[in-house]
């Protein structure tokens, strides 16, 4: 086996390999459950839980890169609509640094701010339903989507309803929060392909 010559750039690795760095990053995260469950409120536990259920979810939807291409050429009429770089940023920082900072939010000031990773993964899983239901064909994610997603985050945000101290505000800023991440994405990724539709 020969040495590579130089070190591949760190946002192409990203590019080829954040589902991997994201299962082994879940894998620690179960394993802390058992300390933080022991010190942090039952409900703060459950924010970081959604964390941990969004990285078992992009395993399914993403391994093998299945979910771009099923999105190039399903949704966006065989243009490369959706970038390898795109869907890196869309998960490491849509869904990454949100939830943690999400998380960080929730554990610093007030758990109601959990409810922005809580209504970000139910919205991606009625995006998910609403997918197969409209084409009629399972979609990279599904399952998760629906046997992860509803029961875990149906239940997160009873909890989070009862115990948060922001009352409203924290529904009406995690529920936009969730809409404008999804809006951004389907808008990004339509404006790639009108472009591309443009120039071929």
């Amino acid at each position: 086996m020969s040495i590579p010559e130089k070190t591949p750039a760190p946002l192409k690795w990203l590019d080829d390999n954040w589902p991997f760095a994201g299962a082994v990053t879940m894998i620690f995260l179960l394993g802390m459950l058992p300390l933080v469950a022991g010190v942090w409120s039952f409900a703060l536990v459950l924010v970081l839980l959604q964390l941990i259920v969004y990285l078992a979810h992009q395993l399914e939807e993403h391994l093998g890169d299945r979910f771009r291409r099923f999105v190039n050429e399903n949704v966006a009429g065989g243009y490369e609509a959706l970038t390898p770089r795109a869907t890196m940023w869309i998960n490491v920082g849509g869904v990454w640094i949100v939830y943690f900072a999400a998380l960080l939010m929730a554990g610093l000031f007030d758990v109601g701010w959990g409810l922005i990773a809580v209504y970000t993964m139910l919205l991606n899983a009625l995006a998910h339903i609403a997918a197969t239901l409209a084409m009629h064909r399972y979609n990279p994610g599904l399952w998760t989507a629906i046997f992860l997603f509803l029961p875990v985050g149906g239940f997160t945000w009873i909890i989070l309803s009862e115990s948060n101290g922001l009352g409203m505000l924290a529904h009406v800023v995690g529920l936009a929060v969730a809409l404008a991440i999804h809006i951004g994405i389907v808008l990004s990724v339509k404006h790639r392909q009108q472009l591309l539709m443009q120039t071929a």
